[in-house]
């Protein structure tokens, strides 16, 4: 058994960081580990070396890598790469504008029509011969099966705002996994795949999360952030197994990030300022590939990490 030179803890041969201290076990320095007394032939620990305090990122458990170390693998792997991601993105910004533009319009014209249509009821003298002065002239209000209309076009709009906001995470996630592959990043393509052979299974995967998230949120909040990581892996792990069912999905995305959420979430949060930049739309041709390709390198990382730890058990499931 290897032990850390800098703290004592054991550690394993082919590990290149302490996973206590974090300490870099491929610089050279003096053993201050376990060592043995000459006279007892007892094992005792050497006085740790003073070194200068240097800041280090947190290390996910296992992992042996920094946030840091993350990004720049990400950003290498897009390099030359962000223009496959325009037209999925300009795709996305169109469908979310497209379906915003419908609802708004449903809702001025349900809700304003409503209103005047119950003002008629309680001031009559405002209607003039199957009309209504507005100031500018006569307007006839709608009748009530066109307000129904508007109604049921206001709940198709909002309908199709959430299933958008549900498969945008799932193309966008799939494009990074592309990428980081070398394949072409096609937003397009993914979604026709999608549809014609995923059986709908990732539809329905992000529309449980969905549904699962909101209501978790519903408890202060807090809650419904800590399961966005749970759920981080599903989109991952349906496009790693064509086998493996919606439910299935999220049950193993829980499983394999118990104990890395916090890891996640701060990977994310890492993110923050660049996200607020997001209102200028322009910066999501930036923003968007960088974070998403970093969060499945981090996915990707510990999904093989959680392979190797559970190789015994897997291969006597099987």
């Amino acid at each position: 058994m290897n032990y850390c030179p800098n703290c004592g803890a054991e550690i394993r041969p082919e590990a290149k960081f302490c996973p206590s201290c974090g300490y870099n076990l491929e610089q050279e320095g003096p053993a201050v580990g376990p060592q043995t007394d000459s006279e007892s032939n007892e094992p005792s620990y050497q006085p740790k070396q003073q070194e200068p305090m240097k800041l280090e990122l947190e290390k996910a458990e296992g992992l042996n890598i920094t946030r840091a170390e993350i990004k720049k693998q990400a950003q290498e792997k897009l390099s030359g790469r962000y223009g496959e991601w325009c037209k999925t993105i300009i795709l996305l910004i169109v469908a979310n504008f497209v379906a915003s533009f419908i609802f708004q319009i449903a809702y001025v014209r349900f809700f304003t029509n409503g209103i005047l249509g119950m003002s008629s009821l309680i001031n009559p003298y405002g209607y003039y011969g199957g009309y209504y002065d507005y100031g500018y002239g006569y307007s006839r209000p709608y009748s009530g099966i066109s307000l129904f209309l508007w109604f049921l076009v206001m709940i198709a709009a909002l309908i199709l705002i959430f299933l958008i906001a549900a498969l945008t995470t799932a193309v966008l996630q799939w494009c990074a996994i592309h990428t980081l592959r070398g394949n072409r990043a096609d937003g397009l393509q993914i979604f026709a795949y999608f549809i014609k052979a995923q059986k709908n299974r990732v539809l329905k995967a992000n529309v449980l999360i969905a549904i699962y998230t909101f209501f978790w949120s519903l408890l202060f909040v807090i809650p419904g952030i800590v399961k966005t990581a749970s759920y981080a892996m599903t989109n991952y792990l349906l496009e790693k197994d064509d086998s493996l069912s919606a439910s299935d999905a999220i049950l193993l995305s829980r499983q394999i990030m118990h104990g890395y959420k916090l890891e996640f979430l701060i990977l994310r949060c890492s993110f923050f300022f660049w996200n607020l930049t997001a209102i200028f739309q322009v910066t999501n041709f930036y923003v968007m590939p960088y974070q998403n390709v970093t969060e499945i390198q981090f996915l990707d990382m510990l999904y093989e990490h959680y392979i190797e730890q559970n190789k015994e058990s897997l291969q006597f499931s099987n």
